[in-house]
């Protein structure tokens, strides 16, 4: 990109003597430049080393400029400088393209490793330390250090100065022998979902919920027997659950949501609301849309934000955001978010998921909509996590979603114009396994409700032994079918 950049702006300057075309070209360079800027926020977010990137970039145009004007009189000169001067941008400064940039492009843009080392072991990498200018800080702090080895980890952040010595700083960390494990603090770009323009079904209202008719998805999912199975057999919850939503936040005003307490919070994205109503709106209150809650005593919805307003969090924001969820009781703990990985293997990821489960949250992530492996996109393929994967009206895989053969437990819900809250008391229909996500976390924390001790492996079978066959199976796993789930769960008939 930025080669093509400097080719365009050469040439502007070689023709400057021809206005009309000078002009054109300066145009164009101005866009490209415009462009050039706006995709590196993309890629890199907005950082330190971003700062520093943009202005080595215009002050090598600038000096560039003024070698060639200087020039301008010989022409045959200052078409060989131009065309070397294009040579040494793509070896100085252009963007990914070289192994060193290959090593950090998943790391936190501010450059941060999330490192296992004993507490008492610190000492031992003070040399380092003080070679690279480390900062070290403790990375998590769980309240239940006695089952988890998470307050070992610590957050190394690499100043900009060393931050193409990564492999290095690294390998002499390694070189202590004190270090227990070490790995990119990965930096997760967030995709907000597309809107879809919600469907009308003709099948009648399943709930008293005004805008019911546009949620497909619950006459898919035959939500008028789960609805049923909850009001004949006069069902009553044993407890209500507590369902963390990890997001982008949450508009706990909105009318439609069982949020307690009365902190107010914000959603700037909307991305958290939306979950949040696909999974538990309050169902038959009269008030805009049904979930998988079937009424106000089942669930009591929680947020935490982990996910910054302009899309962009990290690994360690999101395992803080787990720790955070599991100390203040969760039952379950929905995130529909995730990126892909350039890691084998992410042991604080499974650490954490670990921690929650050991007090007795049940995870739930959505695989991703990147239609590749989810074995490649984390936490997805965290260890003892539910990975959720999309289906369309046909039962078959939706062309974004990720597939999850290679993932030891996995399910599918609708995840294709699915209406729910968004802030300000407002409603949209959103596509992605984000919106399939909440379904499956939702109906688990209605179980949870009713067996209060039911673990990942007790839920997952459940639902995975009542579910239904998709045309993509292999692909997406079995469809979630709540009527069954609950019915198995309690071991009522199946109706």
């Amino acid at each position: 990109m930025l080669t093509i950049l400097f080719f365009i702006f050469g040439v502007w300057i070689i023709c400057k003597d021809n206005k009309a075309l000078s002009g054109k070209i300066g145009l164009l360079f101005i866009i490209s430049l415009i462009g050039f800027v706006v995709i590196s926020l993309l890629n890199k977010g907005l950082s330190i080393s971003l700062f520093v990137y943009l202005v080595s970039v215009l002050l090598f145009l600038s000096v560039s400029g003024f070698v060639l004007l200087l020039i301008s009189g010989n022409k045959m000169a200052q078409t060989g400088i131009f065309l070397l001067l294009c040579y040494v941008s793509t070896i100085i400064l252009n963007d990914g393209k070289d192994k060193t940039t290959s090593d950090i492009q998943n790391v936190d843009p501010d450059g941060e490793f999330l490192m296992e080392i004993n507490t008492s072991d610190l000492e031992s990498i003070n040399d380092v330390k003080g070679e690279f200018d480390l900062h070290i800080t403790q990375a998590f702090t769980p309240l239940s250090t006695e089952i988890t080895l998470l307050d070992d980890y610590v957050l190394i952040d690499i100043p900009s100065a060393h931050i193409n010595e990564i492999k290095e700083i690294e390998a002499a960390l390694q070189k202590t022998g004190k270090v227990k494990w070490i790995e990119n603090n990965e930096n997760i770009k967030f995709e907000f979902p597309v809107k879809g323009e919600s469907t009308i079904v003709s099948s009648g209202q399943v709930t008293n919920d005004p805008s019911v008719s546009l949620q497909w998805h619950l006459i898919f999912l035959e939500m008028d027997k789960y609805y049923k199975l909850f009001s004949e057999n006069s069902l009553k919850p044993t407890k209500k659950a507590k369902l963390f939503i990890l997001d982008t936040g949450l508009d706990t005003r909105h009318e439609d949501l069982n949020v307690p307490g009365l902190k107010a919070s914000i959603d700037k994205q909307g991305h958290g609301t939306h979950c949040a109503g696909v999974a538990a709106a309050i169902t038959n209150n009269k008030i805009g849309v049904a979930s998988m809650s079937p009424g106000i005593d089942w669930v009591e919805i929680h947020a935490i934000q982990v996910i910054g307003d302009v899309g962009f969090g990290t690994q360690k924001t999101i395992i803080e955001g787990i720790i955070q969820a599991a100390d203040q009781g969760a039952d379950v703990i929905s995130m529909s978010l995730g990126g892909i990985t350039n890691q084998d293997r992410e042991k604080a990821y499974n650490a954490a998921v670990k921690y929650a489960n050991d007090k007795g949250a049940i995870v739930v992530v959505a695989a991703g909509n990147a239609n590749l492996d989810a074995r490649r996109y984390s936490p997805a393929n965290a260890e003892n996590v539910i990975a959720v994967s999309s289906v369309n009206d046909q039962k078959l895989k939706s062309g974004f979603s990720n597939n999850v053969q290679n993932i030891r437990m996995a399910l599918a819900a609708p995840g294709e114009k699915i209406l729910s809250t968004t802030p300000t008391n407002s409603y949209q229909a959103f596509n992605g396994t984000s919106m399939a996500t909440p379904q499956v976390a939702g109906l688990i924390a209605v179980m949870k409700s009713l067996r209060p001790n039911i673990n990942t492996k007790q839920a997952f079978d459940i639902i995975d032994a009542s579910g239904t066959v998709t045309a993509d199976i292999s692909k997406t796993g079995k469809l979630i079918n709540p009527n069954r789930a609950i019915t198995s769960l309690l071991g009522l008939p199946n109706l």
